[in-house]
């Protein structure tokens, strides 16, 4: 062998050398098995939250112990290192079609499936703390839901399953010392911002449905649609209490009679709601005051049937390790 050919040789090896490296430092997907134990006592050292098993543990404790929401004895939870992992393990791991995998990890950070939790990793790397604990939480809810309808979606109002998910990261969050912006305000100015002519057009009975979810969401953005859901899902609570709440989702066990389970639940029927809270939550919207600098929706995550949600500040810098 030349002196040239060895010198090419001994280059090519060396390349081969740092690719492999490379390889082998990357992060691989997380597969975490997470036991859900409501029984012992709560200390500040239960609840710290290091990266996303604590954090998994810690939300999901408090989500049991003090809202009474159930969740499975087990759960697990993806964690996947880049948005193409994202998008094959939605596939594998959960059951989702190509097509369905492609359009949900192209506008999502996130999936709650029935005691299943995936998260791409990669979009929040670096992100604020708040941005991956929201994620959790908001996703723990949707699988409050599954499992308070006995492992199905059922008919609930998309608008409801979404708003009682992220009204339940709220309060986690607030718990949890990550209280930051104040949601409710920052959830008025979004629907104020797109209701500025005072005639915004809104129906529960098509937001109430994925389609017409997604029809709202590409229409006017994902802030005010989402802070929509919150301030009606607030309203609710307000007048009959988390506990009812409670029961609009577990009735779906039974059945799937959409606008019966509503009346049932709170006592009138979802357009007598609509009326009343509707105009309420305008009024104390154009009331609301103006955003601060660190004021800002960002979309941590998503359904199986809709595009990103959640709400997160961009002022605190520290990371998810």
């Amino acid at each position: 062998m030349t002196r040239r050919r060895r010198r090419r040789h001994a280059g090519l090896a060396a390349t081969t050398a740092l690719a492999l490296a490379v390889a082998g430092c990357a992060r691989a997907t997380q597969v975490l098995p997470v036991q859900i134990d409501p029984d012992p006592a709560p200390t500040s050292a239960g609840l710290a939250v290091r990266g996303y098993d604590s954090g998994v543990r810690a939300i999901a404790y408090l989500m049991v112990t003090e809202l009474r929401l159930p969740l499975p004895g087990q759960l697990t939870v993806f964690v996947y290192p880049t948005r193409a992992e994202y998008e094959r393990g939605l596939i594998r791991d959960g059951g989702l079609s190509a097509t369905g995998a492609v359009r949900i990890a192209r506008a999502s950070l996130g999936l709650a499936r029935h005691r299943r939790l995936f998260v791409n990793d990669e979009a929040l790397r670096g992100s604020p703390r708040r941005a991956w604990l929201s994620l959790v939480a908001h996703e723990l809810a949707h699988l409050t839901q599954y499992e308070l309808a006995g492992g199905r979606r059922g008919r609930s109002e998309q608008w409801l399953r979404e708003g009682m998910a992220d009204w339940v990261a709220t309060r986690i969050l607030e718990r949890l010392g990550e209280a930051g912006v104040n949601t409710r305000q920052r959830a008025l100015r979004a629907v104020a911002a797109a209701d500025t002519d005072g005639r915004e057009p809104v129906d529960l009975v098509v937001l109430g449905h994925p389609r017409g979810w997604n029809a709202r969401l590409s229409a006017i953005g994902t802030a005010p649609t989402y802070g929509l859901a919150l301030l009606l899902t607030d309203e609710l609570v307000r007048r009959h209490g988390f506990d009812r709440l409670i029961g609009y989702f577990r009735a779906f066990a039974r059945a799937d009679d959409r606008f019966g389970q509503f009346r049932r639940a709170f006592g009138e029927s979802l357009g007598e709601f609509e009326r009343g809270a509707l105009d309420r939550i305008r009024q104390e919207a154009r009331r609301a005051p103006p955003a601060v600098e660190c004021d800002g929706f960002s979309p941590p995550d998503t359904g199986p049937e809709v595009p990103p949600s959640g709400v997160v500040e961009e002022c605190d810098r520290s990371a998810v390790r």
